[in-house]
C-alpha cells in the first residue's frame, strides 16, 4: 500500500494527515507537503499519522525535520499517533521530541493550552 496524504487549512491551524506506508518510496510526496507548510508557516500543525501502518527510518527523519524547521519559528506541532508510530518513537526514545496526542479533540485541546497566555 502507498502512502495517502491530505492537508487541510484552518485559520488557526493546518493538519496534515497520513496514511498508509510511510517509507523511502514515498517520501518525496511527503517532504513536498512539508515543504508547503514549512513555507506557508501556519500557526499550528497537527501531524495525524492515526493511519500509518509503515513507518521506517526516512519517515521519521522527514518528521524530525519538520520539528527542527518549523517549532524554532514559533510553529506548533502535534503528531497524532497510533501504536505503530508510538512504537518506534519509543524504540528510537524519540517520544519526548515531539507532543503527541491521541486524535484530533486531545491535539487541538493541546494546541489550546501552548496559546494560553504565560
Amino acid at each position: 500500500m502507498s502512502v495517502l496524504i491530505e492537508l487541510e487549512q484552518a485559520d488557526d491551524h493546518w493538519t496534515l494527515t497520513v496514511a498508509g506506508e510511510l517509507d523511502y518510496s514515498e517520501c518525496s510526496a511527503f517532504r513536498m507537503h512539508i515543504d508547503r507548510v514549512l513555507k506557508a508557516s501556519p500557526p499550528s500543525l497537527i501531524v495525524d499519522m492515526s493511519g500509518i501502518e509503515y513507518l521506517d527510518s526516512s519517515g521519521l527523519g522527514l518528521l524530525l525535520s519538520l520539528s527542527r524547521e518549523y517549532t524554532p519559528n514559533g510553529g506548533r506541532l502535534v503528531l497524532i499517533t497510533n501504536s505503530t508510530v508510538d512504537s518506534i518513537l519509543d524504540l528510537t526514545r524519540l517520544t519526548g521530541i515531539f507532543s503527541i496526542a491521541a486524535d484530533q479533540t486531545q491535539a487541538l485541546e493541546l494546541l489550546a493550552d501552548t496559546r494560553s497566555p504565560a
